[in-house]
């Protein structure tokens, strides 16, 4: 009897030295959460072995992530599934019909964002983005592209002596007929009339008098009206006029877009251009009466074709996170994210978060201690009895 009371006191013994051990094993896994000094010296095994390698835990996680779990080639591998772009096609089908439904204005929407002096500067920094990007967009435009430089003969397509030849006969045509239908209108009556009596007016002597009694102004004037029109359908002036302005065409087509815009605005055609750009086109306005339409009113008219347009642009936004994948993944400098992000993560979370995950098995650990201890003191209680 009192041997087997003996076994029995061994195995509860050794059991419970087991039990506890493991226990308070996995419970120096987190605690002391700090050191604990005594006598002015740090006890050894504290603070817990977590909280003392919380750093080097940190840098070695950060690592694992960037180098075997989220890399460049891994997320080009997830962007080019089927099934990550028809989610992304549903996201912005999603975003786009809620979107273009609200009744919100553009400045309500704004204003749940940003404070009014923040919106309304950031308006101000969009329409001086705009403008200077207009600017620039013109400016390299006359100057890179030299437009400045460009002639006539270089602007007009197949400027050459055929191509003026025939803007030459046009020219003689048109201003041939525009001054015979003048000439027919009754302000060109009232022209000749005029000029027929200032004539008369002017001829001095017997001839002015012969003048004034036997001539009719106006049968002068209508003499010199058909004389006009017949000289004007006759070769010679057509010839004297075509070769006026064979010299003057010619002379154009060397002159620069340059002089032509100084001559025409009285000053150099860039700096007018850029000064009417901003003048006519009021950004600021703009901008202030896009904020006071509702967002119905603005995505509402064109739902059809931003749903249309969404695999195409879908497609685009995937080939542009593809191209940069490599420069987000280092910009992102994920080791340094994940060790800053653990070291600010509390401890007393860490532990919650293991022990719901692994509360099972640390149990199953102790347990496992108490089973040992058990054997243990039963084979040692088996031994003193037999060798005593």
């Amino acid at each position: 009897m009192n041997d087997i009371v003996f076994v029995l006191f061994g195995v509860l013994v050794a059991a419970f030295v087991g039990g506890i051990t493991n226990h308070f094993a996995i419970k120096m896994l987190f605690h002391p959460r700090k050191p604990v000094v005594v006598g002015g010296k740090k006890l050894p095994f504290t603070p817990g072995l977590i909280p003392k390698r919380k750093q080097e835990i940190g840098a070695s996680l950060g690592k694992v992530v960037a180098e075997y779990l989220v890399t460049a080639d891994g997320l080009v591998e997830v962007l080019g599934k089927p099934e990550f772009r028809r989610r992304l096609e549903g996201f912005l089908e999603r975003l786009v019909t809620v979107w273009s439904g609200r009744e919100e204005t553009l400045d309500q929407l704004a204003l749940r964002f940003a404070a009014p002096e923040q919106w309304a500067g950031l308006k101000e920094r969009l329409a001086a983005w705009i403008r200077s990007r207009t600017e620039e967009g013109l400016r390299g435009l006359w100057e890179a592209r030299g437009l400045s430089g460009l002639t006539l003969s270089g602007i007009v397509p197949g400027w050459n002596e055929g191509r003026r030849e025939e803007l030459l006969e046009w020219a003689t045509d048109t201003i041939l007929q525009s001054l015979k239908d003048e000439l027919r209108s009754p302000a060109g009556d009232r022209l000749l009339r005029e000029l027929t009596t200032r004539f008369l007016d002017q001829a001095g002597g017997f001839l002015g008098a012969l003048a004034g009694i036997f001539m009719d102004e106006d049968k002068v004037a209508v003499k010199v009206k058909t004389a006009l029109i017949r000289q004007l359908d006759s070769p010679g002036i057509r010839r004297t006029v075509a070769g006026m302005l064979g010299k003057k065409l010619e002379q154009w087509g060397e002159v620069t877009l340059e002089e032509w815009g100084s001559r025409l605005l009285g000053e150099p055609p860039l700096p007018w251009l850029l000064r009417q750009t901003a003048s006519r086109v009021p950004l600021g306005e703009w901008l202030d009466r896009a904020g006071e339409h509702k967002l119905s009113e603005l995505l509402g008219p064109c739902r059809e074709r931003l749903l249309a347009g969404i695999p195409g642009a879908a497609e685009r936004l995937l080939d542009l996170l593809r191209q940069y994948a490599g420069a987000a993944v280092a910009a992102v400098d994920l080791p340094q994210l994940v060790e800053a992000q653990v070291a600010k993560f509390p401890i007393e979370r860490l532990e919650e978060i293991i022990l719901s995950v692994s509360g099972k098995e640390f149990r199953a650990i102790t347990w496992l201690g108490v089973l040992l201890g058990g054997l243990i003191g039963l084979v040692q209680s088996l031994v003193t009895i037999l060798f005593r």
